[in-house]
């Protein structure tokens, strides 16, 4: 695959987005594995330098995943679905 950015051989994965990436628009950021309640409170498992494209931006919020859920009602019509 090419790079996104640049069109020549890429050398990475996005980790955000799945975007391939070349050595010279290769990025990083903290990625969060996994997250579980502990006698001390929430705590996480994280990768802190995790491949990033640079393009895309991953949300700084949790979003709405009654999608995913087959209990939740439908979204009504005039409601932007995500």
């Amino acid at each position: 695959m090419n790079c996104w950015v640049c069109n020549l051989p890429g050398h990475a994965v996005c980790r955000f987005c799945g975007r391939c990436v070349c050595k010279d628009h290769a990025k990083t950021m903290p990625f969060l594995l996994e997250a579980f309640a502990t006698s001390r409170g929430l705590e996480g498992l994280a990768v802190d330098e995790a491949i990033s494209c640079g393009v895309c931006r991953p949300a700084p919020e949790p979003i709405r995943l009654d999608f995913l859920d087959p209990g939740a009602p439908a979204p009504l019509s005039h409601e932007p679905t995500p």
